[in-house]
Order: structure tokens, then C-alpha cells, then sequence
């Protein structure tokens, strides 16, 4: 298999952008995701890419929470403020309003529209671990198109 083709490839499969939003105890944090997908439709449940060495994956396998928060076209900025690791970052969320949901897991205050899970299993080999949510929570504040990769110059995958 050639590797420019196969990383070609597999960038052509559609991306939304999506802030993550995790929690562990009082602690709070969020990133930008894009590795998500519908799993099951009864009970509703998604999965989730989680890079297996960020404070995200440890702060979801301790609380078993998340939340979706996804993003209008305009909100690219929102998108790339979350992209760095925590570690490098400092307390992302610090700015940027939210407010925590039924989960306890952060809601973004300027979400269109967002989810809310507990996790029901963690698994996945590789460099990320796929996280198998259930749909516990959802909000929906305005009818829009969400932002996905396209919509940027930016690709996270291949």
C-alpha cells in the first residue's frame, strides 16, 4: 500500500469539528474533536477518537462523561482554541463561557446545539482509543449547519 495515496485516502472521509468537553472530579477540560460517529440508534449512542496519551482520555475513564458541543461555520476560532493539550495550554476554558450539564461535563454557552453522554465503553488500539457513549442530554439553540473539516484548512487524519 502506498502511504501518500493511503493518507489521501483516508482524509477524504467527512469530518465535523466538535469541543469535546470532559471532567474528573471538580476539574474541567475540552478539546477539539472530530473523530466521531452515530453507533447505535436504540439506545442512542456515539463514538468517540480519544488520543490515548492526553489528560482527556484519563479525565473521561474517570468520571465515564462527556459532552458534544458543536460548532456554527463562523466559530473556527473556538475550534483552534481548543486544539493544544491541555499541558501546553494552561485551563482551557477559562474564557470561554460555559456552563456544566446534566452530566456535569462542560456546555459550551455558544453551542448551537450539543450532547451529552456517559460512557459505556472504552476500547481501540492504535493511537487513539474509541469511546462508546450513550446519548444521555441533548440541547438544541439554533437550526444550523455544523462546522466539519472542509470548512478549514486543517486535516486530522491518514
Amino acid at each position: 500500500m502506498d502511504k501518500e495515496t493511503r493518507k489521501m485516502v483516508l482524509r477524504k472521509i467527512p469530518y465535523g469539528l466538535y469541543v469535546i468537553g470532559v471532567k474528573r472530579g471538580e476539574e474541567v477540560n475540552a478539546f477539539t474533536g472530530s473523530w466521531l460517529s452515530q453507533a447505535s440508534m436504540n439506545p442512542p449512542m456515539v463514538m468517540l477518537g480519544v488520543a490515548k496519551e492526553s489528560l482527556s482520555l484519563r479525565m473521561i475513564q474517570a468520571d465515564k462523561v462527556f459532552s458534544v458541543n458543536f460548532l456554527l461555520k463562523s466559530q473556527k476560532d473556538l475550534a483552534e482554541h481548543f486544539v493544544k493539550p491541555a499541558w501546553q495550554a494552561g485551563n482551557k476554558l477559562g474564557n470561554v463561557p460555559f456552563t456544566p450539564g446534566r452530566t456535569g461535563a462542560p456546555i459550551l454557552d455558544s453551542a448551537p446545539f450539543y450532547l451529552e453522554c456517559e460512557v459505556r465503553e472504552i476500547t481501540g488500539g492504535g493511537d487513539h482509543a474509541v469511546v462508546l457513549g450513550e446519548v444521555v442530554e441533548v440541547g438544541l439553540r439554533e437550526r444550523a449547519d455544523p462546522l466539519v473539516m472542509s470548512d478549514t484548512p486543517w486535516h486530522y487524519g491518514g
